[in-house]
C-alpha cells in the first residue's frame, strides 16, 4: 500500500517542461535550407519563366507566397495540376524572390527595383513589397517623383502614391520640377491633372501659368486642348488683390511681352481669350490645423497657426457616422481616424473606427478594433496605426493588447500584448519603434502607504522584430504625461508624481520635460527651457509640428472647459497665433486632439457649407 502511494503521488507531480534551443532555430533551419534548395533531390517542382525554368521546393515557396500558397492549395483540392506555373518574370527576378523568401533579404537597385516591386504585388508578397516602396521613398528626388507616382499608381501602393504627392506638392513652388525631362514627357492628361491638385504649393498662380507654358513649348507638336488646360489649371484668388504677381503676369501675357513671346504663351493667350476669364477661385496649399473632439461627440478643426483674421478660426466637420465621445485620434495617408470612445447614450465604450476624407467631406466606417475602448492610445507610422490602453472600465489598469491597424488594407492584426501595462503610460512611435513610457502600475496607494506607485520605466517595442524590450530609464518618475516624436527623437512632457514628504500627503508635483535623441547615446536628457507652462500643468496632449512641438492642457483638473495651448519657440514656450479660439471660450470641453495637414481648399469648401 505505501508503495502504490508513493507512486501514486510520482504520477500526480508535473513532469512536462517545454524546452527549446531559442530564438535563431528557425534561422539556422532556413539558412540551411537556402543552402540546399539547389539539390535536385530536394525539389518536387518547378516554375517556367520568360527566360527559363527554376526547379522549386513547393513547401517552402508556398509558405513565403501567398500566390504559390493558392495555387498549391488549388491542385491539393482537386482541381487540374499544373505541372509547371508559368509567370512574366525573368529567371534573375525571381531568384532575388526565392532569396527574399530563404533569407528574409533583398539587394535592391535601381536596375531591379521595378522588376522586384512588380513581381512582389504579382505574387501578392506585401512585405517584400513594403520593402521596395520605402527604397523608393527613401530615393525619391525632384528628377524621379512624377515617375515614382505614374509607378506607384500602377502597381497599387497607396502609400507610395500619398508620399510621392506629398513630395511634388511640396516641391513644386520651387520650379524644380517642371524643369525635368519627367515633366515635359507628361501626357496631356496627367499634366491636367497635376495642375489641378488643390495641395500644390506655389508662392503664386504664376507658378502654374509658367508650368503650363513650359509644357506647351516642350509639346509643341501635340494637338492640347489649351482651352481646357487653362480652364481646368489656373485660378483666380478669391481676393482679386491676393496675387498682384499672378495679374500682373497675365497682363503681360495678353500683350505678348517677354517672358511671355514663345509659342507656349501664344497658345495659352489665344486659350484665354476664347475663355475670357478664369473662373476657379478654390485657394491652393495645405494648411495644419488642430483637430479635436469634444465631449457632445462633435469634432472641429481650429486653425491655430495662421496669423491675422484667420487666426484661431474653427470649422466643424460633419456628424460621425456613429458619435462618439472620449476616443483617440490620428492621421496617417491624408486621413482623419477616430477610434473607439464611449456612446453617448449609455456611456459603454465602443470598437468602431471612423476615417474622415477632406477630399469628400465625409465620414466612412471601417473594421472595428479587436477591442472596445475608451480613450486608447493610438499612433501612426508608416501606414500603420498602433493601439494600446484605454479603458473598458473607468475603474481598471489599461489595456494591455497591442494592436496594428493597416490603414490601406483595412485589416488588423495582434502583437505581443505591453509585457507591464499600467494607468497613465504615454506612448509614442520613431523608426520602427514603439515607446511605452512611464505611468503607474496601481490606480490608488496600497493599504498603509502614503504614496502610489510611479515609474521611470521605458519599454520599446521593435516592429519589424515584433519584441518588447527595457529601454533607458526616464530621469524623472511621471504618470500621466505626453510623448511625441519630431525628427525621429522622443519627447516627453509633463505629468505628474507625488512628492515624497510626511507633511506633504497627497501633493503632486508635476514633472518637466525630457528629451531622447536618436543621435545620442546618452538616454534621456532634461530639458529645463521646455518645462511646460503652469497653464497647462494638467497636460492633455503633445503633438509635433515640423517647425516645432504642441504641447495643450489645463492648469488644474477642475478647468476642463478651458485648454491652455503652446507651441516651442527656441528658447521655451509661446503661444501660437491663434491661441484664442474655441479652445479658450470655455463653451466647450475637448478630450482628445491631433494635427491633421489637409488641402487649404478643404477648409474654405467647409466655410462655405456652414455660410
Amino acid at each position: 500500500m505505501a508503495s502504490n502511494s508513493r507512486g501514486s503521488a510520482s504520477m500526480n507531480t508535473p513532469d512536462r517542461q517545454e524546452m527549446t534551443s531559442g530564438v535563431l532555430h528557425a534561422s539556422r533551419i532556413l539558412k540551411e535550407l537556402s543552402s540546399l534548395r539547389h539539390l535536385e533531390a530536394l525539389c518536387d517542382g518547378s516554375v517556367r519563366l520568360l527566360d527559363g525554368t527554376v526547379r522549386v521546393s513547393k513547401a517552402l515557396l508556398a509558405s513565403g507566397c501567398p500566390y504559390f500558397r493558392a495555387l498549391y492549395q488549388f491542385e491539393e483540392g482537386g482541381c487540374q495540376k499544373t505541372e509547371e506555373p508559368c509567370l512574366d518574370l525573368s529567371r534573375a527576378t525571381f531568384e532575388l524572390i526565392l532569396d527574399y523568401t530563404y533569407t528574409g533579404t533583398v539587394l535592391l537597385h535601381s536596375d531591379n527595383i521595378e522588376d522586384v516591386l512588380r513581381a512582389s504585388d504579382l505574387l501578392l508578397m506585401t512585405d517584400l513589397k513594403e520593402l521596395c516602396i520605402q527604397y523608393l521613398m527613401e530615393r525619391t528626388d525632384v528628377d524621379n517623383c512624377l515617375g515614382i507616382l505614374q509607378f506607384a499608381q500602377q502597381f497599387s501602393c497607396p502609400r507610395l502614391v500619398h508620399f510621392a504627392k506629398d513630395f511634388i506638392c511640396e516641391h513644386f513652388k520651387h520650379r524644380q520640377i517642371v524643369r525635368t525631362e519627367e515633366f515635359r514627357g507628361l501626357s496631356e492628361d496627367r499634366l491636367s491633372e497635376i495642375l489641378s491638385w488643390d495641395g500644390l504649393e506655389v508662392r503664386s498662380e504664376l507658378d502654374i501659368l509658367t508650368a503650363l507654358v513650359v509644357w506647351l513649348n516642350a509639346n509643341s507638336d501635340a494637338t492640347a486642348d489649351v482651352e481646357s488646360l487653362v480652364t481646368c489649371c489656373l485660378r483666380e484668388s478669391s481676393d482679386l488683390n491676393y496675387d498682384p504677381k499672378f495679374q500682373r503676369a497675365l497682363q503681360e501675357l495678353r500683350a505678348g511681352q517677354a517672358p511671355w513671346d514663345s509659342p507656349g504663351a501664344a497658345r495659352v493667350r489665344d486659350a484665354l481669350t476664347r475663355t475670357r476669364r478664369i473662373r476657379c477661385i478654390r485657394e491652393r496649399g495645405k494648411k495644419t490645423v488642430l483637430a479635436c473632439c469634444d465631449a457632445q461627440a462633435h469634432v472641429y478643426l481650429v486653425d491655430i497657426f495662421s496669423q491675422g483674421k484667420h487666426a484661431g478660426s474653427h470649422f466643424l466637420l460633419p456628424p460621425m457616422c456613429v458619435p462618439r465621445i472620449k476616443p483617440a485620434m490620428a492621421v496617417e495617408g491624408g486621413y482623419l481616424f477616430v477610434l473607439g470612445g464611449l456612446s453617448p447614450e449609455d456611456h459603454q465604450p465602443k470598437r468602431d473606427v471612423q476615417r474622415y476624407d477632406p477630399a469628400s467631406n465625409s465620414w466612412t466606417l471601417l473594421a472595428p478594433m479587436p477591442y472596445p475602448a475608451c480613450m486608447p492610445k493610438v499612433v501612426s507610422l508608416a501606414g500603420k496605426l498602433y493601439v494600446t490602453g484605454g479603458y473598458d472600465d473607468e475603474v481598471e489598469l489599461e489595456i494591455g493588447q497591442l494592436e496594428e491597424f493597416d490603414v490601406y488594407r483595412n485589416q488588423w492584426r495582434s502583437l505581443p500584448p505591453v509585457p507591464n501595462r499600467r494607468r497613465g503610460a504615454a506612448l509614442a512611435a520613431s523608426e520602427d519603434k514603439l515607446y511605452y513610457i512611464g505611468g503607474s502600475p496601481w490606480q490608488e496607494p496600497q493599504v498603509g502607504s502614503l504614496f502610489f506607485r510611479v515609474l521611470d520605466a521605458v519599454e520599446i517595442f521593435f516592429i519589424r522584430e515584433e519584441v518588447w524590450v527595457a529601454g533607458p530609464q526616464l530621469q524623472e518618475r511621471r504618470c500621466n504625461s505626453a510623448a511625441v516624436s519630431q525628427d525621429g527623437n522622443i519627447f516627453v512632457l509633463g505629468g505628474v508624481r507625488p512628492i515624497e514628504c510626511p507633511s506633504a500627503q497627497g501633493q503632486l508635483k508635476v514633472t518637466g520635460t525630457e528629451g531622447l535623441y536618436r543621435d545620442s547615446n546618452m538616454g534621456w536628457t532634461k530639458l529645463g527651457h521646455y518645462h511646460v507652462p503652469s497653464e497647462a500643468a494638467v497636460c492633455l496632449a503633445a503633438l509635433a509640428h515640423p517647425n516645432y512641438l504642441v504641447v495643450l492642457g489645463n492648469s488644474r483638473p477642475s478647468e476642463v472647459a478651458c485648454t491652455s495651448c503652446f507651441i516651442t519657440n527656441g528658447s521655451g514656450w509661446c503661444p501660437p497665433p491663434g491661441a484664442d479660439s474655441i479652445l479658450t471660450a470655455g463653451t466647450h470641453v475637448f478630450h482628445t486632439y491631433v494635427l491633421h495637414t489637409l488641402p487649404s481648399a478643404a477648409l474654405q469648401d467647409l466655410t462655405s457649407n456652414t455660410d
